[in-house]
């Protein structure tokens, strides 16, 4: 009887144990990195629920030092997790949810907007308009945000940026400039 009682105890405990494994989230696929202001992001594909404790990973920079991952899992296929900036510009093995992935995290580059800005030729009669210069920027603008630009014409001026299209003028005069969006008083 007791050989009886220690074999289904035994099996029990087997089985509690792969049962609790077979539940626990797991990676299935790294959907994509990205390197943005805010560092490098690895966005993976799970399965399962991942505990708070379960929520960690690492970066290993191809012949360097190792990095944390900080994660979240934000729907119940989905896990994204953050890294050190440091990790930027190099080939890396990223582990996470029991399964190893090599990749290669670009390096951040800020972005820079460069929109040109116009104002009605100098001197007068004001009858075109004329390129004042290039205003630049690390966010993209939105319709109707103002700039204060220093105009070799006009001096500090106040510009409103268009994303684009015709404008119109004194007399009616009509300008189609040219890129996706511009600058004009």
């Amino acid at each position: 009887m007791k050989k009886l009682f220690y074999a289904t105890l035994v099996l029990a405990a087997l089985l509690a144990v792969t049962a609790g494994t077979a539940f626990a989230g797991s990676a299935l696929e790294l959907r994509s990195v990205g390197n943005n202001q805010g560092g490098p992001t690895f966005v993976f594909r799970v399965t399962g629920e991942f505990s708070d404790s379960e929520l960690t990973g690492f970066v290993q920079v191809q012949g360097g030092d190792d990095f944390p991952l900080y994660c979240s899992q934000t729907s119940p296929t989905e896990v994204v997790c953050h890294a050190s900036k440091k990790v930027g510009g190099h080939d890396v093995v990223v582990g996470f949810g029991g399964a190893r992935f090599w990749t290669y995290v670009k390096e951040f580059t800020p972005r820079s907007y460069c929109l040109s800005v116009y104002d009605w030729n100098f001197p007068p009669p004001f009858t075109q308009w004329e390129f004042q210069g290039t205003n630049c920027s690390e966010e993209a603008p939105s319709a109707g945000d103002s700039i204060g630009f220093l105009s070799p014409n006009f001096g500090f001026t106040p510009y409103t940026y268009y994303p684009g299209g015709s404008t119109e003028g004194f007399g009616g005069a009509t300008w189609t400039p040219a890129g996706p969006g511009y600058y004009y008083p």
